[in-house]
């Protein structure tokens, strides 16, 4: 039987709950930007009761905690604003206004006041913009220094109309990047929407690529408070900002985060203890010595190990049969697919590595029914592009390089096509002497034959669970999940176990893993139910803010009345 020791983070909670008795009120708004995995990037506001910005804490007054693991913090930077000349900050809302934003729209009308305040409670000379659109651009942009004006322009805003996704955020985007912006003004665009985007087609001849051109060009940091596809995703890492599940139940939460990043007196960096590229949401706490701080919860969400910058049928998430992980499963029958109008020029699908691999070559292979482009740009590491054209059947685009390379990043880039729906039925990397495919695809496309392997040894770990053997149920999950590494079940049931051996950040771990990975049909059971052990985990440590997140997303997935009574208990706690 293995040994469970009391941890490092432990201590550090329980320090803290000490020393709560004598502390100081504080309230503490937090943006992560995760645009540079696994280093994340947390702009944080620091606010007494009274609402005036605290400052000059240094870096040992503050403690990050990440999924109940205690992390280090790299990086630490006081923001002085108080008689800086670089101190003005122009916030552009652009606004989806049909009619199936109506409970967003109110709460934004609720929420307008605060956050014009915490910017300027916190020395910041500002501006603040809004545009609205469904089809076409609806509200023209606008811009003022007072925020009562701004209510007044956001109270007018009716949501109506637009059932027909999706809607035309790019032209109001575009729009608003090319107004007049105050000299040496930090510019923040906020996107708020519930639906997919018009791009290349009758509505509007741009694409997701010009628009994310055009805001670098003007050196705009964009967030986007949307639904979970890949082109928001793209666009806020892209353009050095943080996407914003819009069904993770707190709107209000989201605005003030955002209005704290934007106005931040800290900035802290950190490395996260887990650096897999495995698409897991993970919350972050930060406690200040001396204070007892609220609000001081925030979400990221970690990249894939493959990405695409769209993918067709784009709503259904992982459940799209045009996924990009299907171009590792070594099945000709499976493919990804760009998901915009035109011939798909200027998307792209990567792989990325937690560690270097030695690649010497490639090959991209069209599979059933998808056709390959004419021409590829292959970006290693984020180098300039070499390109390839497909073989003169149609069926393959390969290629060779000088010597084995250290890849950590692997982007095809679609530059030319001749037709619609482009995409790639299969990418082989392959490296080393003697020549073999690289470790991770190997792994994704052997895992096919081992499923039942895989299920024997799940359940040989389910019956030892249900006999309280937990530790030897450990094991045999952990040995069912090396044999099919996707297996979400076996994630969920691993977090089940370590739960009941009181190793909560790794049963965190565990059931985070098993919701990025769940997929066809019982996606929406597995999800829900892991996000309920999450939360559970959560809420026995008082940790009050995250388990009402993840109670929120277990009731996104799934209605249960459990969600709906752990959604009040944890308000009740936090005085909602």
């Amino acid at each position: 039987m293995m040994k469970h020791q009391l941890s490092l983070t432990s201590l550090l909670l329980t320090a803290t709950m000490a020393s709560t008795a004598f502390a100081k009120p504080a309230e503490v708004y937090i943006q992560p930007i995760a645009s540079h995995f696994p280093t994340i990037e947390l702009n944080v506001n620091v606010r007494d009761a009274e609402g005036t910005p605290i400052q000059g804490l240094t870096e040992a007054d503050f403690s990050l905690i990440e999924d109940l693991n205690g992390v280090s913090i790299s990086s630490f930077e006081e923001i002085v604003t108080e008689g800086s000349t670089n101190n003005k900050v122009d916030v552009v809302f652009v606004f989806d206004d049909t009619g199936s934003m109506a409970d967003e729209i109110e709460a934004l009308k609720n929420k307008t006041i605060e956050f014009a305040n915490i910017i300027q409670s916190s020395g910041f000379d500002f501006n603040l913009g809004l545009i609205s659109y469904k089809d076409e651009i609806y509200k023209p942009y606008r811009v003022t220094d007072n925020a009562a004006t701004f209510k007044s322009w956001v109270s007018d805003l009716v949501a109506a109309g637009g059932d027909d996704e999706p809607e035309n955020a790019l032209d109001a985007i575009y729009n608003a990047a090319n107004q007049s912006f105050r000299e040496d003004a930090e510019k923040i665009f906020i996107l708020i929407t519930d639906a997919t985007f018009q791009a290349s087609n009758s509505h509007t001849p741009l694409t997701m690529h010009d628009v994310i051109a055009e805001l670098k060009e003007h050196d705009i940091r964009f967030h986007a408070v949307g639904p979970n596809i890949d082109q928001y995703k793209v666009m806020t890492a892209e353009l050095n900002g943080t996407y914003y599940d819009k069904d993770s139940g707190q709107f209000n939460r989201i605005i003030t985060q955002i209005a704290g990043g934007s106005s931040n007196n800290y900035r802290l960096t950190f490395a996260s203890e887990r650096p897999d590229n495995d698409f897991t949401w993970r919350a972050i706490e930060l406690l200040i010595s001396g204070y007892e701080v609220k609000n001081n919860v925030t979400q990221y969400q970690a990249p894939s190990w493959v990405t695409a910058s769209s993918r067709k049928d784009a709503l259904a998430g992982s459940n799209s049969q045009y996924s990009p992980h299907f171009v590792v499963d070594g099945i000709a029958s499976t493919a990804w697919v760009e998901g915009v109008s035109g011939s798909g020029e200027g998307e792209w699908l990567a792989l990325n590595f937690a560690e270097p691999e030695l690649v010497s070559r490639f090959e991209i292979n069209a599979g059933d029914g998808v056709t390959l482009p004419s021409t590829v740009g292959i970006k290693v590491n984020g180098e300039s592009a070499r390109r390839f054209k497909v073989d003169t059947d149609g069926k393959k685009i390969s290629g060779s390089f000088e010597t084995d390379l250290e890849v950590s990043e692997f982007k095809i880039v679609i530059e030319s096509s001749s037709g619609s729906e482009t995409g790639f039925g299969d990418i082989v990397l392959l490296g080393g002497k003697p020549e073999k495919v690289i470790a991770p695809i190997a792994a994704a496309r052997e895992e096919r034959l081992s499923v039942s392997i895989a299920l024997d040894l799940n359940k040989k770990g389910e019956a030892l669970y249900h006999e309280k053997k937990y530790d030897d149920a450990i094991y045999y999950y952990k040995e069912a999940i090396a044999k099919r590494p996707s297996f979400a079940q076996a994630y969920s049931n691993l977090g089940l176990a370590y739960q009941r051996v009181n190793d909560y950040p790794n049963a965190i771990w565990a059931n985070r893993k098993a919701i990025a990975l769940a997929r066809g049909n019982t996606k929406n059971v597995v999800s829900a139910s892991s996000y309920y052990n999450i939360a559970r985990i959560f809420e026995a440590q008082n940790k009050h803010e995250e388990a009402l997140q993840n109670f929120y997303w277990a009731k996104s997935f799934r209605s249960h009345s459990a969600y709906d009574n752990g959604i009040a208990r944890m308000k009740a706690e936090l005085g909602l």
